[in-house]
């Protein structure tokens, strides 16, 4: 399926928008802290533990070249 392109107007408006900082905003902030913050989905932290075990070149066992 073909990608839709987003219409750049809209997105820098939306941009502007979240940029703002309201107090309607803070109030959510402070609430959302209150419950834990942001919560990672299940996933990402998936994802994190595959790639702290992968290897990756050059970070093996360095060889003592003396």
């Amino acid at each position: 399926m073909k990608k839709r392109r987003k219409n750049p107007h809209a997105v820098a408006l939306g941009r502007l928008g979240g940029l703002v900082r309201s107090e309607a905003k803070r109030r959510a902030n402070r609430a959302n802290g209150r419950k834990g913050g942001l919560v990672k989905s299940r996933k990402k932290r998936i994802a994190a533990r595959r790639n702290a075990r992968r290897p990756r070149p050059g970070r093996g066992k360095k060889s003592s070249k003396s």
